[in-house]
């Protein structure tokens, strides 16, 4: 299965977390639901609006974003992106 990159904008649940201990969940969401095609990356943390912008790998589009439906990440967006 060949693996693409997506970006993945996603809001911080306000005032529930900080952004970097939410940020550090995502694997620990991930491996605990059992999730095995799609992959946590790296993620940067806009602190001032809440926003975190997290970069994940997955077979496509829809497969990322039933993962973070189902892990419990909310998303606003979910784009394919290549690194220029």
């Amino acid at each position: 299965m060949q693996m693409k990159t997506f970006v993945v904008y996603s809001d911080i649940p306000a005032g529930k977390v900080d952004a970097s201990a939410y940020v550090l969940a995502f694997p620990k969401m991930l491996r605990e639901a059992k999730v095995e095609n799609v992959k946590y990356k790296t993620a940067y943390c806009c602190t001032l609006d809440g926003k975190i912008i997290g970069e994940f790998e997955g077979p496509d589009k829809e497969t990322v974003r039933s993962t973070l439906t189902k892990v419990g990440i909310p998303f606003t967006a979910v784009m394919e992106a290549t690194k220029v």
